[in-house]
């Protein structure tokens, strides 16, 4: 119970209202949508992980192992392969990394230490996923996957976000606003075209840009104190 406690210890009026907001948000959207029970526990591996995943906790990361793992196994059933990939391939094993790295930039307070990019790096990174998106789309057309463009933007976006994530870049966050706002209208494509557990995901994914924004605003002001 004491660790339950300490745990929230450092948790504000505002993260705590936003983690159980986007938890009833995510189980109501469930009920309505009248999904199985896989589409519920995989919506709330990624819902636990909100307000942790910001404040830079270990806890977040094993949930988004879980939540991959699940979301890639969905994926392959509408032939989103490039996601399957991603999050089976790369996913899983930067999560792994991401606990190494952050163990040893872990403060005296516990508190993962966060650092901001150089315009250098920002201008190498938007370049190299370009390049990527480009050639990963054709690898995806040749394979005969759906949404051949915006499966290799996500993708692509995803990897290069997910590294900055294990260097603990906060910029990566705004990355990930990107990703999640591409997402949601390739959630919607899948909608529209009968694929009603869409509507999970895009409910979901609207969320998370939400929270990218709040991490972002959270792991700058950690990279800006001494």
């Amino acid at each position: 119970m004491e660790k339950i406690k300490n745990y929230f210890s450092d948790w504000t009026p505002f993260e705590k209202f936003w983690q159980v907001f986007v938890i009833v948000a995510a189980v109501v959207a469930w009920a309505i949508n009248r999904d199985n029970a896989y589409m519920l526990v995989m919506t709330l591996t990624a819902t636990l992980a909100t307000i942790p995943g910001a404040k830079g906790k270990l806890s977040a990361i094993w949930l988004m192992t879980v939540n991959a793992l699940m979301y890639a196994y969905m994926c392959f059933g509408i032939k989103l392969y490039g996601e399957v990939m991603y999050n089976l391939l790369y996913s899983v094993p930067m999560n792994l990394l991401c606990i190494y790295t952050w163990k040893k930039n872990t403060q005296q307070d516990g508190n993962v230490k966060f650092r901001v990019m150089s315009g250098k790096l920002m201008l190498v990174s938007a370049g190299v996923t370009a390049l990527g998106v480009l050639g990963y789309m054709q690898v995806l057309k040749f394979l005969g996957g759906n949404l051949a463009f915006m499966d290799s933007l996500t993708t692509v976006a995803s990897v290069v976000g997910s590294l900055l994530f294990v260097l603990r870049y906060a910029e990566q966050w705004l990355l990930w606003v990107f990703i999640n706002v591409l997402q949601v209208a390739m959630w919607v494509m899948v909608f529209a075209s009968g694929t009603s557990s869409a509507l999970l995901l895009i409910i979901m994914k609207s969320i998370s840009v939400v929270n990218s924004l709040y991490a972002y605003h959270c792991w700058k002001k950690n990279a800006q104190e001494d």
